[in-house]
């Protein structure tokens, strides 16, 4: 007998497992240069009924071959029609550092159409994307490798090997275009939680209380113990006040 054959892998989804019962569904964007494997294991964490999906972006990855993106409406006008068919579902949006800005420039979006917006949102490891920051697509290769190096999120081995370097180096400059971009300070009628690590260099706890103006539901700020990358450092009480704020938000999903 002839074994059915493996639903094709989601190029924006790669690591989706469908929930047929599942009663929430939680988007998760990526950090500069992260892909959907950063969130691998996390289902398993969060409760029975969420299905997660970690969202996978041209350029990285299984992807790797694909023009990364650079410009946030043409990110947004390219993610919109794969996320249309999964929001049948109440659901979440969970951004870390870089995917802050996407999960917001979708909801601003999606709140000017006066169509559905997510249960909540939450925002790690990234300032309020309404505030002026500087660009850095002006630096040199030499001035951005030290930029990246600053963050302590790419691994050495990638440092050491000039073509691996010349190889990711278009898709980290491309990510690093879309974070910063500075959004619409227009407050979003979903509540947010805005997350960041004790030791952040980048992203000091004052500093997430600025999300606060950027809904007008509920707001919520954490710090964890940790620096910039704390999703890895300190991934267990991460994970437990993730299934803390989907209970808080849909309790149907169970403890």
């Amino acid at each position: 007998m002839t074994r059915p054959s493996a639903p094709p892998i989601h190029p924006w989804f790669p690591t989706r497992q469908p929930n047929p019962s599942a009663r929430l569904r939680v988007f998760c964007f990526p950090y500069a240069g992260g892909g959907a494997s950063i969130y691998n294991g996390w289902s398993a964490a969060l409760p029975a009924g969420v299905e997660l999906c970690a969202v996978q972006l041209p350029g990285r990855e299984r992807r790797i071959l694909e023009q990364p993106l650079r410009e946030m409406p043409a990110l947004v006008d390219a993610l919109e029609p794969q996320l249309a068919p999964l929001l049948d579902k109440p659901f979440v949006f969970f951004g870390y550092s870089m995917g802050t800005r996407i999960a917001l420039a979708l909801a601003q979006r999606w709140q000017a159409r006066s169509a559905p917006l997510p249960l909540g949102m939450i925002m790690a490891a990234a300032i309020a994307p309404h505030r002026t920051r500087a660009s850095r697509d002006d630096l040199d290769d030499a001035g951005f490798i030290q930029l990246l190096r600053s963050y302590e999120g790419t691994p050495s081995l990638v440092f050491e090997h000039r073509e691996l370097l010349e190889m990711v180096l278009p898709a980290l400059r491309a990510d690093f275009s879309i974070a910063d971009t500075v959004l619409p300070a227009q407050p979003v009628a979903c509540p947010i939680s805005a997350w960041t690590g004790d030791e952040d260099p980048h992203v000091s706890p004052g500093e997430i209380e600025h999300w606060s103006e950027l809904t007008t539901g509920d707001f919520r700020s954490r710090v964890f113990p940790g620096r910039h990358f704390f999703l890895r450092t300190a991934r267990e009480p991460l994970l437990a006040a993730l299934r803390e704020e989907l209970v808080r938000w849909c309790p149907e999903v169970g403890p």
